[in-house]
Order: C-alpha cells, then structure tokens, then sequence
C-alpha cells in the first residue's frame, strides 16, 4: 500500500499538485473492470477469433501485391475468396510464357491466348517464344488482341523451321500504343504497308530476319521516335543508310549467317551517342559515319577496316593504313572498344595516333586478333610519351585473347605506370587459370608499381561479363 501523500497524487493531477511539485509523473488509473491480462477460454476453439488481415486490406493494396506475383500464381488467387476472383484482372498484365508451366492437358499457347483473351486489359509488355507456327491463324488473333489492349512492349520470337517464318500482322504494325519491339524468325508484308508501321515505336530490335534495303528504309522513315535500333543477323540488306533524327544506340552485328551488309551509312543521325558493330560486320562491310559530335560510345574499331568516322579517321579503298586527324579528335567518347593485332608493326605504331584522338576516354576494351606480318620493334611502347586520358581519366580496362605476347605485355605496362586513376584491370585468357600463373603474371606486369592507388586485377576464362557481348565472341563454356 501506498502512503497517503504517494496516493494523493495518483490519477488526474488538480491545480494545486501541479503548482507544487512539477516534477511528479502522474500515471492514470485502470478502469476497475480492466484486466490486464487475458486468459483464454480452454474450451473456445482459437481459429474462432483469428482475424483475416489481408482481407482487410483495400483493393488497391491487395492488386499490387498481386500485380508482383507470377502470372500463374496471381490467377490462382482467385480460389482464395471471392473477393480476390477478379483482382488480378484490375492489374496492367505483364505477359511472358516462358513463366508459364508446360500442361499434359493445355499447350502454353493456348493459356496465353486464354489469358490474354480473359484479362480486360491494358496488357503493358508480351513475350511469346513458344508458339507453334502451325496455329498461325491463332498467333494472328492473339496479337490482334493485344495490340487492342494497348501493349505497350513486344517481344515475338520463334525457332526457324526450314523456309517457314512468321509473317506479321498488319494489325502490329499500325499499333499506336508499342514503345518497343523485338522480332525473330519472322518477316514483314510487303513494302506497302511497311510506310505506316510503328509509328510511335522507340526501340527496334530484329534478330533472324530477312531485310531488304527499300524496306528496312521505309521503316525507319515511318519510325519518326525512333531512339535505339539493333539489327542482329539480319540477311538480306546490302546498301543500308540511315536517316533518323532521334536515333541514339545502333547495333549492327553479323556472325556470318547469310550475306553481310557492302556498305553502311549513318548520313542523319544527330543524336547518336551509341554505335557498336560486330566484328565480322567491320571486318566485311564499309562503314561510313557523318555525325559524331554527341558519340560516347564506339566499337569495335579497327585500323584493318575500312571505315570512316566523321573527319578523325579514314580508310577507303586502295589504303592500307588509315589515316588519322588528331585535330579533329572525339572528346564525347567515353567507351572504346578496339581490334588490334599486337604481333604486326603497322597496327602497333598507328595504335598511339589512334588511342589520343580519344582525350576524355574512360572505359577501354581490346580485342587481340591474330595475323601474319612483321612484330613491332621491341622496346616500341617504351620510348612512347603518356596519353592525356591514361592519366586523368582512364578507369576500366578489359583485354580480351590475351595471350602474354611480349607487345600485349610492353603495352600493358606502359598503361600500369601511366594510368593514375585506373581502378580495374580485366584479363579475359583463352587458356586455363591457375594460381600460379597470375601470380606470374602480376610480377611481371609491376602491378605493385601501379601509377593509381590498388587497382582491382581481375583474370577470367570467359566473356560474358563484359558489356560488349554479344559483340565480343562468346568463349567455350560461356
């Protein structure tokens, strides 16, 4: 018990407590019926006041969470209440039937088309891989079904059978609502009805199909938002200009499927900030490049090509060393990836003009390539003065088919003990790693002599984390 001055001033404080003594904490009282403490009834049976809590959550918040779920999992929902029957239908559907189980009883083309045909609408992104081309007449109907509910993303790619491939509605391609679309194994209708398509279209990708020069041309021409377009072993085109005002990522790559483009031309593009091109496709194809004053990144380049990028390089034919404007240089390019032959002399003294009309450069990618001809002279890369960007700005480089080839090695040192700002070294080798080899390795390159402060040294057997791939070849085992 409590003395009587301690209970005084228990419950609501009055005037004159306050006045007295204002440090005193007054704690309320309890209703004399409050029991702190609940002991549950034994013989009540608990699942009697379990409390639903999700189903108490509004609808906007219970179509989000199912919005996150997989396609196959939002729809059976559904069984849980009636409630949730139809949530998943109030959602933007995000259709891929690669999520999508393989049935005994149903094909995966015919859920999607169920789906797609039960759900009101907007479906915002559709992948579809796994359609049978001998339902053409359904894979009509369901684009025709999605471009009504305002896709907005597209992604339509199908396995080649033979001289069987997939011919585009007309419907897809007077879509006002697509933003981005990628075909494969399929073709255009004729030239015709090609001059209205997309015409609200920002990103273009084709992959396996067959162009030809006037139709790739009236696409692009319909195509007036254009920004990104890549065209990966497409055959067919041979004379491939280019004119889009807003275009700003290119990719043009060929692996030797079908006839390489003869010429490539980028008359009107402004706004171009990123070109790359396979290999083979510089190897095999003229390439032309007019507007270069916002380009950040390029590649691959090689001096064996002939290519001509705006007034900084040339090579046409009949000249076998390109020619080099170091006045007119590319400060905008931040990424380079380059083709270059360490064991021929020609390549290794044009290397040095090359790499300095590059001054803000940040990222660096090389490409051994291999070929017969006179090596360098040795001590080359000794006697050569740094690059400005080797010491302020160079931070990433990558060297792929690295073989320990006494140039690649000259070469590798003079960027170590010059590139002060470098954090990343990344050797891509087509042999074995061991330990002990890159122990070698870094005692041979100085790496404890770098000009930048622990720069990260990195060996790999593959590819596949460098941003050029597919560009760059996938190794064994990528």
């Amino acid at each position: 018990m409590l003395p009587s001055s301690r209970r005084s001033r228990v419950g609501a404080p009055s005037d004159s407590d306050s006045d007295s003594d204002p440090q005193t904490y007054h704690l309320p009282l309890p209703p004399p019926d409050h029991n702190p403490i609940e002991i549950p009834d034994q013989n009540q049976n608990p699942d009697q006041d379990r409390t639903d809590l999700i189903s108490h959550l509004p609808d906007c918040v219970l179509s989000t969470i199912i919005s996150l779920l997989p396609i196959r999992d939002s729809i059976r929902t559904g069984i849980l209440s009636s409630r949730f029957r139809h949530l998943w239908k109030q959602n933007p559907l995000h259709l891929d039937d690669s999520t999508i189980p393989r049935s005994l009883r149903y094909t995966t083309s015919q859920v999607v088309t169920c789906i797609a045909t039960v759900h009101p609408g907007p479906i915002h992104s559709a992948r579809i891989s796994q359609f049978d081309l001998d339902f053409r007449p359904k894979l009509d109907d369901l684009i025709e079904t999605l471009t009504r509910k305002g896709t907005k993303e597209l992604s339509l790619g199908f396995g080649y059978k033979g001289v069987r491939r997939y011919r585009l509605p007309l419907s897809l391609l007077q879509c006002q609502t697509l933003r981005k679309v990628s075909l494969s194994d399929c073709f255009f209708p004729p030239s015709p009805f090609v001059d209205s398509s997309f015409p609200n279209l920002r990103e273009l990708t084709l992959e396996f199909v067959f162009l030809w020069d006037d139709l790739l041309h009236c696409l692009l021409k319909s195509c007036t938002h254009l920004e990104v377009l890549q065209l990966m072993n497409c055959a067919g085109l041979q004379y491939l200009h280019i004119n889009c005002a807003k275009l700003q990522k290119l990719t043009i790559h060929e692996e030797g499927y079908g006839t390489h483009a003869k010429e490539v031309v980028i008359e009107n593009a402004p706004e171009l900030r990123s070109l790359r091109l396979g290999e083979f496709t510089v190897e095999y194809t003229r390439i032309s490049v007019q507007h270069v004053k916002k380009l950040e990144v390029l590649g691959f380049f090689s001096m064996n090509a002939t290519m001509r990028i705006g007034n900084t390089f040339t090579k046409i034919y009949n000249q076998h060393v390109m020619s080099v404007n170091g006045s007119m240089g590319l400060p905008t390019v931040k990424k380079l990836a380059i083709l270059v032959d360490f064991g021929n002399g020609s390549q290794c003294s044009l290397l040095p003009s090359v790499l300095r009309c590059f001054p803000c450069l940040e990222r660096l990618d090389i490409k051994c390539i291999r070929s017969i001809g006179p090596g360098p002279d040795e001590g080359f890369w000794e006697q050569q003065a740094p690059f400005g960007f080797f010491e302020h700005h160079l931070r990433y480089v990558t060297m792929i088919n690295f073989s320990e080839l006494s140039a690649e090695m000259q070469f590798l040192k003079f960027l170590i003990h010059h590139g002060r700002v470098l954090e990343r070294i990344t050797f891509v080798c087509p042999h074995k790693l061991t330990d002990t080899w890159q122990k070698t390795m870094r005692r041979e390159l100085s790496l404890l002599n770098c000009a930048s402060i622990n720069p990260e040294v990195v060996f790999l057997r593959e590819s596949d984390s460098c941003e050029w791939v597919p560009l760059f070849y996938r190794l064994p085992g990528a």
